[in-house]
C-alpha cells in the first residue's frame, strides 16, 4: 500500500469537507487562525503546498496555496482537484528519481550477477587446469 503524499491536519474537518457543507454545530469558528484559515492538508515533499478552509465575505471557502500563489474555491471538489494536480506536479520529480534509482539498482545487480558468473567460470577453469597439471606430473 502506498503512503499518502499529503498530510491531513484534521481528520474530522477533512471528512466533513469531503461529504457536506459546514454547519454551526460543527463549531469551526474557534479553529480559525488569526489569518482566518484552518489548514486541512499539506504536501509531504516540503513544497509549501496546502489546502485550507478560509473565511470569505461569502462565507466559508477553500484555499489552495502553493509557494506564493493562492486560489480560492467555493466548493470542495474544485479545491481538491487543484490540490491533487499540484501534488502530482510536486511529486513527479521525486517519482522519476525513484524510478531512475530502481532502474540503476537493477542494472547494477545484473552486472554483478554477470561478473559473479564469469568469476565462477574462471575459478572453475583455473581449478581444472591445476588438476590437469597435477595429474600429468
Amino acid at each position: 500500500m502506498q503512503k499518502n503524499k499529503y498530510r491531513i491536519h484534521s481528520n474530522v474537518l477533512f471528512e466533513i469537507a469531503q461529504s457536506r457543507s459546514f454547519t454551526e454545530k460543527d463549531n469551526i469558528e474557534e479553529r480559525f487562525d488569526e489569518e482566518g484559515k484552518i489548514k486541512l492538508l499539506s504536501d509531504r515533499a516540503g513544497a509549501d503546498l496546502s489546502l485550507s478552509i478560509v473565511k470569505t465575505e461569502d462565507g466559508i471557502a477553500y484555499s489552495v496555496k502553493w509557494d506564493d500563489s493562492e486560489e480560492v474555491f467555493k466548493g470542495w471538489n474544485m479545491a481538491w482537484e487543484e490540490f491533487i494536480w499540484c501534488l502530482g506536479v510536486v511529486n513527479k520529480p521525486l517519482e522519476e528519481a525513484a524510478k531512475k534509482a530502481a532502474e540503476e539498482a537493477k542494472r547494477r545487480a545484473a552486472e554483478e550477477a554477470l561478473l559473479a558468473e564469469e568469476n565462477a567460470e574462471l575459478d572453475e577453469a583455473v581449478a581444472e587446469e591445476a588438476s590437469t597439471e597435477e595429474s600429468s606430473k
